[in-house]
């Protein structure tokens, strides 16, 4: 089972329009289209658009005393240069409503297609920079944000197989309802029906006969 906020109700902690840095350098976190998602223990958040001049990544920092805990970070996906939407984050935990997160664009600056940036290395896909300061959207983790698992799915109930297999008729092993088909039975003399040990490889004219 899956839980997600897309109303503006839900999610009034977002910031109204996201950071908008340039019409083509920004992060929609429009709080009528962005989601988010709890479900076996992760957090899903979806941007609607991110707008890049490069090929980079969206990437999710924690947030402290109102600014980005920078290296670290808590999930990141790629994007490419131009027009990306409906990009998916990933955060591999649970996170409790009130959470304050930082969306942040980062640059692929090292061409291997892989986010390098962290604690022990901070010179390559760093943030992308326009007026000296990142391009960035703060949100917070809406309240009623619920945890589901798939556990919480219940499977229709299917009865036992031997018991599925029974007749419904005690006193006629063999009744079977209308709808039911009637089991065939092996016919040896169906053409084409192999005897036991019978091979057609082997034949008069085999060379190693």
């Amino acid at each position: 089972m899956l839980k997600t906020f897309t109303s503006a109700a839900a999610l009034t902690a977002l910031m109204a329009g996201g950071a908008m840095a340039q019409d083509d350098m920004m992060i929609d976190a429009d709080a009528s289209t962005m989601q988010m998602s709890m479900m076996d223990g992760q957090t899903t958040v979806t941007f609607p658009r991110i707008a890049a001049r490069q090929d980079g990544y969206i990437v999710l920092h924690a947030v402290a005393d109102g600014a980005p805990v920078v290296p670290e970070s808590l999930g990141h996906a790629m994007i490419m240069a131009g027009e990306n939407t409906d990009v998916m984050v990933t955060i591999p935990e649970a996170l409790a409503a009130g959470t304050e997160l930082m969306a942040m664009l980062h640059v692929e600056s090292n061409g291997n297609g892989v986010y390098d940036f962290g604690p022990d290395m901070t010179d390559v896909d760093t943030p992308v920079m326009v007026n000296d300061a990142p391009v960035t959207a703060m949100f917070t983790v809406p309240e009623g944000m619920m945890m589901h698992s798939a556990d919480d799915m219940k499977s229709p109930e299917v009865a036992d197989p031997e018991v599925r297999s029974e007749s419904d008729d005690a006193d006629d092993p063999d009744y079977r309802d209308d709808n039911e088909s009637a089991i065939e039975t092996n016919d040896t003399e169906t053409e084409g029906f192999i005897e036991e040990s019978e091979d057609d490889s082997e034949t008069d004219d085999d060379p190693k006969n």
